[in-house]
């Protein structure tokens, strides 16, 4: 009888924010949270503690990841610094042979131009498969757009028009259209490609409105048989409520994607439809556990194209 296989060694760069979700769910899926990465001692303290207070935590704190690399030499390294250091952490995890899961967006430095940025990323892509390891992205709404469209009523036929609607607190933010963009339109705009995994933008059909903390786009997307879907992404932060929505809609059916702790206080999604409500796992828990299992539900050509499409937007907006 063979042995059942060793946990997966974890490390979490950046555990302030997102970070500290995905160590969790990390553990739950049965992981070593072997490392975290912070960008001081007293900044780790404090992670550390947050992190205890989430699950058992026993791993080491660092500040330099080189070290972090050589001394815990983690199967995977889970990358949630901010979106300015997703290139030079990943580059240097993959380098180390680690798999990659990168926090949304894939990259991003607004110092760069947009042609700079997708440089960083096929140079990524070509590192993960000339080392012969794996590299995701966490958007993990494209986990929650196939769970929706399982629920979608078989009698609305085709899907021929999609809206997203994303809206997430300003967190003392001052208004700036395209950092919203950034940070919440590539979660919708994966679940386009879920809807359309081979389709086009059409770009002369773009149509923004990009004003304080609001950043909409409106488009036709171009299916390969010349039939298209009339798509909405609509972003914002907001100190008004409601501050979270989470909407996808399909033909005009709408999801409203929320959620709640269970019995042991596991965070669980529930989702809303006309026809009642829906409970599932939720999305980042089952998108982590994909990518324990040997498998990126957004993997490295995806997360390109969507870089692409957010960047070819901003660049639209920016003029």
């Amino acid at each position: 009888m063979s042995k059942a296989a060793a946990p997966k060694r974890v490390a979490v760069l950046g555990v302030s924010g997102i970070g500290k979700h995905h160590a969790r769910w990390w553990h739950l899926e049965g992981a070593e949270v072997c490392a975290i990465l912070g960008r001081s001692g007293q900044s780790l303290v404090r992670a550390e503690e947050g992190l205890r207070g989430l699950f058992p935590f026993a791993g080491r704190a660092y500040t330099a990841l080189d070290e972090l690399l050589e001394n815990e030499q983690p199967d995977v390294v889970d990358v949630c610094t901010p979106t300015e250091r997703h290139y030079v952490h990943a580059k240097a995890a993959l380098l180390a042979g680690c798999d990659v899961l990168c926090e949304k967006p894939f990259v991003y430095d607004a110092e760069l131009t947009s042609m700079e940025m997708i440089h960083q990323a096929r140079e990524l892509l070509a590192l993960a498969r000339r080392s012969g390891v794996r590299f995701g992205v966490c958007t993990q709404y494209v986990v929650a757009a196939r769970l929706c469209l399982e629920l979608l009523p078989a009698a609305l036929g085709r899907i021929e028009s999609y809206r997203g609607y994303l809206v997430s607190p300003t967190r003392g933010r001052e208004p700036d259209p395209c950092r919203t963009w950034v940070d919440l339109a590539p979660h919708m705009l994966g679940a386009i490609q879920v809807l359309c995994p081979d389709g086009a933008v059409d770009w002369d059909s773009l149509d923004l409105d990009f004003d304080q903390h609001r950043a909409r786009a409106r488009f036709r997307l171009c299916r390969p048989d010349g039939s298209g879907i009339d798509c909405d992404i609509h972003t914002d932060h907001t100190d008004t409520e409601p501050k979270n929505v989470r909407q996808l809609v399909f033909n005009g059916y709408t999801f409203d994607i929320g959620g709640f702790n269970d019995a042991q206080g596991v965070f669980q999604a529930r989702i809303h439809t006309p026809d009642g409500d829906h409970d599932r796992e939720d999305s980042m828990r089952l998108l982590i556990r994909s990518f324990r299992d040997g498998h990126a539900e957004v993997p490295g050509r995806v997360a390109l194209r969507n870089l692409e499409w957010m960047l070819r937007v901003l660049d639209e907006a920016e003029g």
